[in-house]
């Protein structure tokens, strides 16, 4: 159930995250569905996770709570539907921190208002985002996806236990639509939000 790769590269922007210029790393990156896109927007792009896949596999396997790299390595940090995963996230929030060169950016997406879907510890409020990443500079806040994908989720849960799954893509299209025409203002995290984009920056020293 991850959400799509638009969510967070619509985020890189010239308001945001300059295009290119440096080493990005995918922070629990699964199959590596960031590289193209990333690689186009000139990031030498590097994904890490815990495990391997049947194809397409990390780059590195290794853990979040103890990065493999030196100090100040990388320009970004993403984690797309990975933060939740973590059982200890302010420890991986550290390591975020010490990896990032001075003026880097670490963009998360993260579930909030969302089925629990295996091996996931969390769900993060605005206020607990806000605690975890206190060392950063919050530069961006946002919930794209509101009330109706959240309702629209709790349906495509229950047709799937009717075995009517097959209803899933048209049924969240229809939710994405209707949250973008009655959230008019979404530059601010709102209320029975499905999940929530921040992209906080490294404070130079």
């Amino acid at each position: 159930m991850s959400a799509e790769p638009e969510l967070i590269l619509e985020l890189i922007t010239p308001e945001l995250i300059v295009s290119g210029g440096g080493i990005a790393l995918d922070l629990g990156g699964g199959r590596g569905g960031l590289r193209q896109p990333l690689e186009k927007l000139g990031y030498r792009y590097l994904n890490l996770d815990i495990q391997r896949f049947n194809e397409r596999n990390p780059d590195l396997i290794g853990d979040a709570h103890q990065l493999p790299f030196k100090d100040s390595v990388f320009q970004a940090v993403i984690s797309k539907d990975s933060l939740e995963h973590f059982a200890e996230p302010w420890k991986v929030v550290r390591e975020v921190h010490r990896v990032l060169k001075d003026g880097g950016y670490f963009v998360i997406w993260v579930p909030f208002m969302h089925p629990f879907h295996g091996d996931d510890f969390y769900r993060y409020t605005p206020l607990g985002l806000q605690h975890l990443l206190k060392d950063f500079e919050i530069v961006f806040f946002d919930s794209p996806r509101w009330v109706f994908t959240v309702i629209g989720l709790a349906v495509v849960e229950l047709l799937k236990r009717m075995r009517l799954g097959i209803f899933e893509r048209t049924i969240k299209g229809t939710c994405y639509k209707l949250d973008e025409w009655f959230m008019q203002e979404k530059r601010r995290p709102a209320s029975f939000a499905n999940g929530y984009r921040v992209v906080a920056r490294k404070r130079s020293r």
